[in-house]
């Protein structure tokens, strides 16, 4: 299986990196409290004062441009991280799926970037980042009878065999043919963001407090690989480690 990044994703974004955290030997079962905990926190370091200016934050107008420039309202359309960021700090609490997902929003919450994961054991192709032609399938998540098709041009996270959509409009929503449940053993956590607004070693940083959390709470062994205009393109290894 290999992971790609397309050319012209690149060329219109050339500060864009993803760092992928490719997990295995996961438990994803149960809930636990300090994870729940991890969370908590998470949500209430965006409900401070300092935050009340969020959307002009570097790290978040990044994604409203990005998605300007592809033609995407980012007011209908908001990327995940600040639609989240808006229901936490309206008051709700996130519900603790499990550990995976509890770990990413985690992660999404305390830096500021977007981030989530999806179950590498449902893959049938390749992994791919790349601009939409129209022909592709999307269920939303916890929609899976429902059917549609990305539009021509958008960015959209894919398996290449099936031409099955993860996530649509690059960080937008997840689908639901790959969501993490508990009988996820094996993952691929995307970890996003573009200079000058996080520095690769910020990004690096990110991904290894990631790597940790996932050995701590779900027992996972893990690697970390990094997308960008040299390196587009990696082969996810059949074991880790």
């Amino acid at each position: 299986m290999k992971y790609r990044v397309a050319p012209e994703i690149f060329q219109q974004f050339p500060n864009f990196r993803r760092v992928v955290v490719l997990a295995e030997n996961i438990d994803n079962r149960g809930e636990n409290p300090e994870l729940t905990a991890l969370l908590r926190r998470a949500e209430e370091s965006v409900r401070s004062e300092t935050l009340a200016a969020f959307p002009d934050l570097p790290r978040l107008t990044i994604w409203v441009e990005a998605f300007k420039a592809l033609g995407i309202n980012p007011k209908k359309t908001p990327p995940s991280v600040i639609n989240m960021i808006k229901r936490v700090r309206g008051g709700k609490e996130l519900p603790y799926i499990n550990h995976l997902v509890c770990i990413f929003n985690c992660l999404s919450l305390e830096n500021l970037l977007s981030c989530g994961g999806d179950d590498l054991g449902l893959v049938e192709g390749d992994l791919s980042l790349t601009i939409a032609d129209g022909s592709e399938n999307y269920s939303p998540l916890g929609q899976p009878e429902v059917r549609e098709h990305p539009k021509a041009g958008e960015v959209i996270y894919m398996d290449t065999a099936n031409k099955e959509v993860f996530c649509r409009c690059w960080c937008w929503k997840n689908g639901d043919v790959s969501k993490l449940t508990e009988a996820t053993s094996r993952t691929a956590i995307n970890i996003d963001g573009m200079l000058p607004a996080f520095t690769l070693d910020d990004m690096m940083t990110i991904g290894r407090r990631a790597a940790e959390l996932l050995t701590r709470f779900t027992g996972a062994r893990t690697e970390l690989k990094v997308l960008a205009p040299e390196t587009p393109e990696f082969d996810v290894p059949e074991h880790i480690g």
